[in-house]
């Protein structure tokens, strides 16, 4: 050892009380008070919306642990139009890895909300995110998101759905990319969630998008299918599905097969919206195999169970007419519209043509076999004797006048299209 002089262990002592101790302390207070000043949570507003593309504010923001950060009053807006897309009380982000069922590891976020909102005027803007981030155009899709909510309150004008134990998160796959989604809906009970996935297959070309749903036992009001499937809106304010669609796109059109029933349908809402002749009254279809390739369906059968409703005296005719329905002698001959107590039949649609069975026969004064419609104890119609009848025939009668939709869907060899 060599002696030191007294000057010189003082000076040693001093820059290590100022290297250990008021360095880091400075750093420290520096760097707190960095994470809570105003400059540092806009900051953090701009690289959200960078990641999302959207505009994003925070009431508040917090950072409760190493890894985990807490953000009060988040909101998202459309940085075009100023509408707001969401929002939610809090949220907490946690960044810590995960391993899939491959055995690799990746980086991971597992964000939990609390009292998200949205309106279902903004999914579409919501869907070009996530289809954004699918298509790896957005974020860093090689980080696994995850999500949960306790609830999630869509708002469509002047009323609202609530989904409850929503879980949620979108990763990679050895193909592709996916997203899922699975939740509860409120005030129903149910023995499993209903679950959605989309799956982004980047190992074909052109990459091919995948939808399944499988509602299980529960309905789901076709009113919020309609925020990402507008078509499902002319189904009726009170309609419901249950069941399982499994879809994937292809240059064609989007092939697949589903399965379920609709509850509740309106067909005069449906009527109104397809052109159709006048029919009203409330219809539960079961749909027990539907196949579609290309956009067109392939096969499809099922069951159609209406009523009390009423019939225009023009679909009657078209029906009578173009696919052979057999009316009673006794049909009433006044009025416009011919009122059913009961209109039921088992359809069967593929390549060859529609074939049609009436099972009215158990309702008290419908007797005869092969009954499709009853009112007041007598068979209004009855199923055709020649079977099966063209898709052409269908078509006709239903819309005689802009079929060009309807064609396009159904199952109609080259020799019977319609022109």
């Amino acid at each position: 050892m060599f002696p030191l002089y007294d000057h010189t262990r003082r000076q040693i002592c001093m820059a290590a009380f100022l290297g250990l101790c008021v360095l880091p302390t400075l750093a420290v207070s520096g760097w707190s008070i960095a994470r809570h000043s105003p400059w540092h949570k806009h900051a953090e507003e701009e690289r959200l919306g960078h990641e999302l593309g959207l505009d994003v504010s925070i009431e508040s923001m917090r950072h409760a642990l190493p890894g985990v950060v807490r953000y009060a009053g988040l909101k998202l807006t459309d940085p075009e139009t100023g509408q707001e897309l969401f929002r939610c009380g809090e949220l907490a982000a946690t960044w810590t890895s995960m391993t899939d069922s491959h055995g690799q590891t990746r980086p991971a976020i597992v964000l939990a909300v609390r009292q998200a909102e949205s309106a279902t005027s903004a999914w579409e803007r919501l869907d070009e995110v996530l289809r954004r981030r699918l298509e790896c155009q957005g974020g860093r899709p090689e980080i696994e998101v995850r999500a949960t909510s306790d609830q999630w309150t869509l708002h469509d004008g002047n009323d609202s759905q609530v989904l409850q134990a929503v879980e949620g998160g979108v990763g990679l796959m050895p193909n592709g990319i996916q997203a899922q989604l699975a939740f509860r809906l409120a005030a129903v009970e149910s023995s499993q969630p209903v679950r959605m996935r989309i799956v982004r297959n980047r190992q074909v070309s052109p990459p091919a998008n995948g939808f399944e749903m499988d509602t299980g036992p529960s309905p789901i009001p076709c009113r919020l299918l309609a925020t990402c499937l507008k078509e499902a809106s002319a189904l009726g304010p009170n309609c419901r599905f249950s069941g399982s669609v499994s879809t994937f796109s292809a240059p064609g059109g989007w092939s697949g097969e589903l399965s379920g029933q609709l509850s509740d349908l309106d067909l005069g809402c449906l009527a109104r919206e397809n052109a159709t002749a006048k029919l009203t009254g409330t219809a539960d279809i079961t749909l027990q195999k539907a196949k579609f390739q290309h956009g067109r369906i392939d096969e499809i059968t099922g069951r159609i169970a209406c009523g009390p409703g009423t019939l225009d005296r023009g679909m009657l005719a078209a029906l009578v007419t173009h696919l052979r329905l057999t009316p009673s002698p006794q049909m009433p001959i006044t009025g416009q519209l011919l009122a059913f107590d009961r209109l039921g039949l088992d359809f069967w649609i593929d390549s060859r043509g529609i074939s049609i069975a009436g099972h009215c026969m158990n309702m008290p004064g419908a007797g005869a076999p092969g009954a499709v419609a009853i009112a007041g104890g007598r068979v209004l119609l009855t199923e055709p004797a020649s079977q099966p009848q063209p898709v052409t025939a269908l078509i006709q009668a239903l819309v005689p006048v802009h079929e060009g939709w309807l064609a396009r869907l159904l199952p109609i060899s080259d020799a019977g299209k319609v022109n």
